[in-house]
């Protein structure tokens, strides 16, 4: 059992709690939350090539695993998750970790977000939202933008690089 719904059961909620971590996510046109594997995380920092002070977002960032991930090896990090169960265990974990000046994470849908100002995105996202993203990432993106992408592939962009399942891009 993972922690979100642990959270949800101890504070007695259970009804309420089940429609904010599975339903609520589908009604704001958003994925369920699933946990990205340590060798994925890995493989998105060695193909992202971040450096230090680099903007990374992770779209739909889920416990904060990826963007904690991110500011350790230096970028600045944030993310955008529409879970606020999801939300508030990723601040939780920033603040544990000392990170509060380089990882930030927002009760956000990603879908209405300028991604312009970002030098990496990181996503774990599903299949079926993957062309319409591609979508919005080609008309946001500036020139040289890496996209880090674990599991699902992109049907038009160019694949630069795979490591494991996980996939780089550059717009």
């Amino acid at each position: 059992m993972n922690l979100g719904l642990i959270l949800v059961m101890l504070l007695g909620v259970f009804p309420l709690g089940v429609f904010i971590y599975i339903i609520y996510p589908f009604l704001k046109k958003g994925a369920s939350y699933e946990k990205s594997s340590n060798t994925s995380v890995e493989n998105m920092l060695t193909l992202s090539k971040v450096k230090k002070g680099e903007k990374v977002v992770d779209l739909g960032s889920g416990n904060g695993k990826i963007l904690i991930k991110f500011a350790e090896n230096g970028a600045i990090a944030y993310g955008y998750e529409i879970n606020p169960i999801l939300v508030l265990y990723s601040k939780w974990k920033i603040k544990r970790k000392g990170l509060e000046k380089r990882a930030f994470v927002y009760w956000r849908n990603f879908w209405h977000e300028d991604l312009s100002k970002f030098n990496i995105i990181s996503l774990f996202q599903y299949k079926f939202l993957m062309p319409k993203l591609e979508r919005k990432l080609k008309k946001e993106l500036k020139k040289g933008t890496r996209i880090v992408s674990n599991v699902w592939t992109f049907p038009n962009l160019k694949l630069k690089e795979k490591k494991g399942n996980v996939f780089l891009y550059k717009i």
